[in-house]
């Protein structure tokens, strides 16, 4: 008895890490999905922000001034201590 207990356990055990491993990765493929539809429903939202933005308040580039740069000094050291 305790035989065939081992011999239907050693060509049961293939198949259910085989049924594990399908089901991991059908939940892990779902799961990609969810994340990938709300990446792309949140980033076209933004999208969609930013575009009524520059549509109702146009940024002049001819109007803005040019960036200056600070003056400072360079301390020169060694680094050979």
């Amino acid at each position: 008895m305790n035989g065939k207990i081992e011999r239907l356990l050693g060509n049961l055990i293939p198949f259910l890490i085989i049924g594990i491993v399908i089901a991991l990765s059908i939940g892990l493929f779902i799961m990609f999905s969810y994340v990938l539809m709300w990446g792309i429903l949140i980033g076209g939202v933004l999208w969609a922000i930013y575009a009524i933005k520059n549509l109702l308040f146009p940024q002049n580039k001819r109007n803005k001034t040019p960036v200056k740069t600070k003056k400072g000094r360079i301390i020169e050291h060694n680094d050979q201590d």
